[in-house]
Formats: structure tokens, C-alpha cells, sequence
């Protein structure tokens, strides 16, 4: 009895011991991901009208007044056109740049849900500009057609150092597209249609390391309960303490001692038969 309680005690503390290590995994992977994410690029804040931030200080009072004009005009479209300059950008490359811009038109939400919006950014220290469009005018402001605004638009004055100027321009061109695609069904904004609640949507929310712990702790408690399950159901071994006994085997040959018999015959004769003894 107190040998299976050992071996019980044991085989519970060994399941919560590497139930434990599964969460500690998980926890610790949970850590390193919110670790990764806020150690990327800083996004700034959205300025203070909101369609342009001039970290730079190269926009003048008439282009500020530009892009709000132009963004009153296509708010009826739910079209947004936001502008971003800065000394430098945080990333470097062109496809790096991209997802940085989508990543700053998220954080503001540009273009509300459906991702209706465009962003121009000036990198003025290494004489650099990007342009993104959000999901829902990715089908019409495509990258060449980004590139051939870009290079009608903004390069001749940024080449002169003239930002001011270019950006007005590539601002109005960009107004005039989206009004064009937005007058076509395919520009239509679709109205979101509000999701229906699911069980268990909360699952969501928890970290991706907690996910793959679970099954696996499920795995680990199955295994021992299946393992403990044959050593209660398996057959016991006899053991002999004492050598066993041998008795020899058995035979069906009968042993019969049998005398080879004498004629004795007599020496006188008589009338009969000669008797013959047995001995």
C-alpha cells in the first residue's frame, strides 16, 4: 500500500510539473511577442487636423488648407488623403517603407474600416517619398499608377526642393482619381454588415503560446492516465519462492516379471497324458 501511494504521489506531481513548464512556455512566448511588437518602428501621433502631420516643417498654410479642402469634399465618398513628412523615416527600403505607412494608416484608422484612404510620406534627409493606398483603393491606386503620380506629380519640385509645391499637386491629382473611381460601382463604399456574436470569440485574446500548451498538457494527462490504467489492469506475475517439485512422468507400460516355465517329465510311464509341472 504505501508503495502505489509513492508511485501515485510521483506520477501526480511528474503531470503538474510538466503542466506547469507547458504555461511557463507559454507565458514566456506570450512576453517575447508583446516585447517584439513594441520594439518596432515608433509611429508618431496623428496631428492635430488630423489629415496631416508636418514633422518636417515643410507644408505651407495654403497646402495645409489644400488637403483640408480636398478631404471635405470626399468625406461624402468616405475617402481620406493624409500627409506624413519627417526628417527621416524609421525604416529604410521601399517594400520596408510600405508596410510602415500601412501600419501608421491603421494606427489612425485612414480611411475608417473599409481602408478607404492614401497616405504620402516625405523623408526629407535622404531625399526620399512613399506612397500607400489602404485596402479599399488598392484595386484602383495600384503601384503603377502610384509611381507614374509620384514621378508627374511630386518629383519635378521635390528634385528642387520645392515639397510644398509637389505635395499641392499630387494631393489634388489624388483627390481627382478617387472621385473618379468612387463615381463607379466598383468604388461604391460597402456598408459593413455587423458580425454575429460566436461562442467562445474570446479564444482570440489569448496568447498563441497558451493555445498550443493546452493540447499538449490534454496530451500529457491522457498519456499518464493511460499508463497508469494498464499497470492497474495488467497481470500479475507468480513468482516461486521455492523450487517446484518434479514427479516423474507418467507411463502406460505395465511391468509384469514372468517365469519361463520347466516341463519336467517323469521317468515312469503311465497311461495318460505326461503331466508337465509348473514351477
Amino acid at each position: 500500500m504505501e508503495r502505489s501511494a509513492r508511485l501515485r504521489f510521483s506520477k501526480i506531481f511528474s503531470l503538474l510539473f510538466v503542466t506547469f513548464l507547458f504555461l511557463l512556455s507559454s507565458l514566456y512566448c506570450g512576453a517575447a511577442n508583446t516585447a517584439r511588437a513594441e520594439s518596432g518602428p515608433a509611429i508618431p501621433e496623428p496631428g492635430a487636423d488630423f489629415y496631416y502631420s508636418d514633422g518636417a516643417n515643410v507644408l505651407s498654410g495654403e497646402t495645409k488648407s489644400l488637403i483640408l479642402t480636398k478631404n471635405a469634399g470626399l468625406s461624402s465618398r468616405s475617402v481620406q488623403l493624409v500627409v506624413l513628412t519627417m526628417d527621416t523615416l524609421p525604416v529604410t527600403g521601399y517594400t520596408q517603407r510600405v508596410e510602415y505607412l500601412r501600419s501608421v494608416m491603421k494606427s489612425w484608422q485612414v480611411g475608417g474600416t473599409e481602408g478607404r484612404g492614401l497616405i504620402l510620406a516625405l523623408s526629407i534627409s535622404d531625399e526620399d517619398y512613399v506612397a500607400a493606398a489602404g485596402d479599399g483603393l488598392q484595386s484602383h491606386f495600384t503601384t503603377d499608377l502610384l509611381k507614374s503620380m509620384l514621378d508627374a506629380q511630386l518629383e519635378p519640385d521635390f528634385a528642387a526642393r520645392a515639397y510644398d509645391a509637389g505635395v499641392s499637386k499630387f494631393i489634388t491629382e489624388a483627390a481627382a482619381e478617387a472621385e473618379a473611381f468612387t463615381d463607379t460601382p466598383e468604388g461604391q463604399p460597402v456598408l459593413a454588415e455587423p458580425e454575429p456574436e460566436e461562442e467562445g470569440k474570446g479564444l482570440g485574446a489569448l496568447p498563441l503560446g497558451l493555445l498550443i500548451s493546452l493540447p499538449a498538457a490534454a496530451v500529457c494527462i491522457a498519456f499518464f492516465a493511460f499508463r497508469g490504467r494498464r499497470r492497474r489492469y495488467a497481470p500479475r506475475r507468480r513468482v516461486h519462492r521455492h523450487s517446484p517439485l518434479v514427479t516423474p512422468p507418467r507411463t502406460t507400460v505395465l511391468h509384469r516379471e514372468s517365469r519361463t516355465p520347466m516341463i519336467v517329465k517323469s521317468s515312469q510311464r503311465s497311461e495318460g497324458p505326461s503331466r508337465i509341472r509348473k514351477l
